[in-house]
């Protein structure tokens, strides 16, 4: 039966979207502002008729604002793909590199060729002489030795799919090798990676079926499902059956549930069904009676055992029968022997039928569990409504006002002329603040847009859809230039860092400790912020979920270990929230200058240099005059990129013509390079300046950092030396220099990070970003500490990724040696004596270096 609808006698509707309320409130206002000139306030009176028209304009412009957002950010054309352009789905946000033992374990089960896997503590065990404070293999026996622990190993095993060749095997350890250094944990490694070892089982029995049953389907199914349940394949489901099915505690799964964890390229693992993969200490016998009478076909069961295949005398109890400690069930389905009955009498199916339908069964399992799924929720493409369109409500008044498409009538004097135009005049006030809303409704995309190229975050349309309406503006300029709202670049600036700052709230993340530091330190300016909160947001979803990820020591290419992008996601991270342009392990003692910086003769025998884009060979700067040598120009054009990196390098000028320009000015305010373009506005210039900045620091920036995890330095060989140790008192924790420790190595000497105000917060950011389990030792250095480091950092890397195995010792000692002996720098500062002037600057401790004394 159809529910009865009815209509309210009192909808309770908002006042924004009801004529007759907005009437009445206008109406009230006016006569409390004018009742004692005007006394008339029926509709027949041109200003009420006025208010009327008006408050419908008002409640259409209401109702376009109150449209879903899905359909304000909807286009005309190709919406589906422009709604993905802005918003990261739920596949490409919400999943997190493997974290736990259940998250490496669904990542490896999600290989082709894979079963099953295990992740286990592997136990590595060191010795620490107190006395010596060095670290040994073994015991040697000497008072004052202690057992540390090193923690952080892991060892893998893998139950491969059934019937897999030994090239197949082989091929599968290497893919499972490949996945788990792709995402290794930061200060984690794996030790071993290997089959799991199997106990084999049989299963003898007698058992009754129905007079209908295929005697070869049942006993491959018993055969089957017993296996299936000995040794069980971990399940998994389509996003459709995820969203069917519950949690044991009864609730529905939701998208933060689903993409919780990796993304499998398979489908989706419950963690509860993982559970039912893990390694069986026992079986009861009970349960495979269950599952056995549950196989269609199947009537009674006689008697049933299920017993390991080595043993030699019954067990002592058959209903709980011990499995041992690390190893898998396999069901030895050749020497398992089960009789089947059918009204008593023994039938014995084709062996063949048996084997067929047993690998059909295992065919059509392993189909299921590795047909590629790679579901996600789809973005709301939302309904193109066109809100920029805008019909003027002038064209709503009656014809007698002569404002709509039928016009004055022919008859109508120069006067009545006049006073149309006129009143169409004062009309178009209240049209255009109408139309520059439904505009800026319009491009709510771009206001939340993280393009830092956009110049403009109000916008406006001309107002031309009423009659004359080219009479109404001015005949020495276009309506375009009359309309035209010029934002100033600081009105501009701001509130693109607003709307950036909300975008970035939104993932529980701020930069405003950073623009305090940026502000305070080095005056920079927010044009510069904007490209910082862009590169961040653009970049979210692999600084987030890989900000736990260390980088892959496996891959042997050089290009793969200097000059790389194979970094941890910690150190990406800091590099986006510190603003380094260049997070890549390179050179940080030297800038390297590529063919993209030339050095040109003159027809005077002098030189100059420019400096062009690797993008598209523009040219970003070039020299402010000719050099006598070649070294002079390289000199030169060193300060100038350097320069050209902070926001104080740059002398903003203007023509007499009113076209901008800039140029890149040392610490003397001389100028060392120019920009050669004039620039029509202000914000152009600045954008410009910008891309010139963000360029340099991508390119040619002394900042930058290394991550040395000490787990890795772990001694592989019997020669490999240790890392060196610290005996205080009876704490254990500081013999062990390995687990969970890493070194972050920084130049005390890159452009911003001299500044000791931005390195107590770059040192305050790196502590609060380092995952709390990992205890890092952050290191300021000079160039000369720096160029000793990085030559020995790479020799041992080469080691590391297996490109070179000569002097393994000698190298090895050399990068531990440097690694503990670098020294932190800091500013030079001299202690005055007590009667020195209040306002010398003070020596603090931590923080200065101790000068020569005055």
């Amino acid at each position: 039966m159809l529910r009865e609808l009815t209509i309210a006698q009192n909808p309770q509707r908002e006042a924004a979207l009801d004529h007759a309320s907005l009437y009445q409130l206008g109406l009230e206002r006016i006569q409390s502002l004018s009742k004692s000139l005007w006394t008339d306030f029926n509709v027949h009176d041109p200003g009420v008729t006025t208010l009327e028209i008006l408050c419908y304009a008002l409640t259409d412009l209401s109702y376009r604002a109150s449209m879903p957002v899905a359909d304000l950010l909807a286009s005309k054309e190709d919406n589906a793909a422009n709604m993905r352009q802005q918003f990261f789905s739920a596949r490409q946000i919400l999943p997190n590199r493997p974290l736990t033992v259940n998250d490496y374990r669904k990542l490896l089960i999600d290989l082709k060729g894979v079963k099953n896997a295990w992740i286990q503590p592997a136990k590595h065990t060191l010795y620490a002489h107190t006395y010596r404070k060095q670290l040994m293999p073994a015991d040697n026996g000497e008072p004052g030795v202690t057992a540390v622990d090193v923690a952080g190993l892991y060892s893998v095993l893998i139950d491969f799919m059934d019937d897999l060749k030994a090239a197949e095997m082989k091929q599968v350890l290497s893919d499972v090798q490949d996945v788990l250094h792709a995402n290794r944990n930061l200060c984690e490694d794996f030790v071993s990676i290997e089959k799991v070892k199997s106990q084999d089982f049989i299963l003898c029995g007698e058992f009754e079926l129905a007079r209908n049953a295929d005697s070869a389907i049942v006993k491959s199914q018993i055969l089957f499902q017993v296996q299936q349940f000995l040794a069980p394949a971990v399940a998994n489901y389509s996003l459709g059956e995820m969203l069917e099915k519950t949690k044991p505690n009864g609730d529905r799964y939701h998208s933060d549930d689903l993409f919780n964890g990796p993304a499998l390229s398979c489908g989706f693992i419950p963690d509860d069904e993982l559970e039912t993969g893990d390694l069986r200490e026992q079986v009861r016998l009970s349960d495979i009676i269950n599952i056995i009478m549950d196989i269609e076909g199947v009537v009674a069961i006689g008697d049933i055992l299920l017993n390991p295949l080595a043993q030699s005398k019954p067990l002592d109890n058959k209903w709980v029968v011990d499995v041992e400690a690390g190893k898998k069930i396999n069901l030895s389905m050749d020497q398992s022997r089960l009789v089947l009955r059918k009204n008593g009498m023994p039938v014995v199916p084709a062996q063949a039928d048996v084997d067929a339908n047993i690998a059909a069964l295992q065919q059509a399992a392993r189909l299921k569990l590795e047909t590629e799924q790679l579901d996600d929720f789809d973005i709301p493409a939302g309904r193109y409504r066109n809100p920029l369109n805008y019909h003027a409500f002038q064209n709503h008044f009656p014809a007698v006002y002569g404002l709509s498409d039928a016009g004055l009538p022919a008859n109508a004097d120069e006067k009545r002329k006049a006073q149309a135009l006129q009143f169409k005049g004062y009309l178009l006030f209240f049209e255009q603040l109408l139309a520059d809303y439904l505009a800026q409704l319009a491009h709510v995309r771009d206001l939340f847009s993280t393009d830092p190229s956009l110049t403009r975050t109000y916008f406006y349309q001309l107002v031309e859809s009423f009659r004359d309406y080219q009479a109404v503006y001015a005949d020495d300029s276009s309506p375009q230039d009359l309309i035209e709202q010029i934002e100033a670049p600081s009105v501009l600036v701001n509130r693109r860092n607003r709307f950036l700052d909300h975008l970035i709230a939104r993932f529980a993340e701020q930069f405003s400790q950073f623009a305090d530091v940026m502000y305070s330190a080095f005056s920079s300016n927010p044009e510069a912020l904007v490209r910082y909160k862009c590169d961040f947001l653009n970049s979210y979803p692999q600084i987030s979920s890989d900000r736990g990820l260390a980088y892959n020591y496996s891959l042997s290419e050089l290009t793969d270990i200097w000059n790389s992008n194979n970094i941890s996601g910690l150190e990406k991270r800091l590099a986006k929230l510190l603003g380094i342009g260049n997070s890549q392990r390179r050179n940080l003692s030297d800038v390297s200058f590529d063919l993209y910086t030339e050095i040109d003769a003159t027809p005077g025998d002098e030189f100059r240099f420019r400096i062009r884009s690797r993008d598209d060979g523009s040219i970003l700067l070039s020299s402010s005059k000719n050099y006598e040598t070649q070294d002079d120009a390289r000199i030169e054009m060193r300060i100038a990129i350097l320069a050209g990196q902070e926001d104080s390098g740059y002398s903003r000028r203007r023509t007499s013509g009113g076209k901008h320009y800039f140029n890149v000015v040392d610490g003397a305010d001389e100028i060392v390079a120019r920009r050669i373009e004039y620039f029509d506005s202000e914000a152009e210039m600045e954008l410009a300046i910008e891309e010139v900045k963000h360029y340099l620091r991508i390119n040619y920036s002394e900042e930058g950092m290394y991550l040395v995890e000490n787990i890795l330095l772990l001694p592989e060989e019997s020669s490999d030396p240790f890392l060196p140790v610290c005996v205080e008192g009876e704490d254990v924790e500081h013999l062990d220099p390995y687990s969970y420790r890493i070194h972050i190595v920084l130049p005390a000497y890159g452009t911003r990070f001299i500044h000791m105000e931005f390195r107590r917060y770059a040192e305050k950011l790196i502590r609060d970003e380092t995952p709390a389990h990992i205890l890092p030792k952050v290191c300021w250095i000079d160039k000369d500490d720096m160029a000793q480091l990085e030559r020995a950092y790479l020799e041992w890397m080469k080691l590391k990724h297996g490109r070179s195995r000569a002097q393994r010792e000698q190298k090895m000692r050399r990068f531990i040696k440097v690694l503990y002996s670098v020294k932190n720098v800091y500013p030079t500062e001299r202690i005055y004596e007590c009667e020195a002037e209040e306002q010398k600057s003070k020596f603090v401790i931590g923080r200065k270096s101790l000068g020569s004394f005055e």
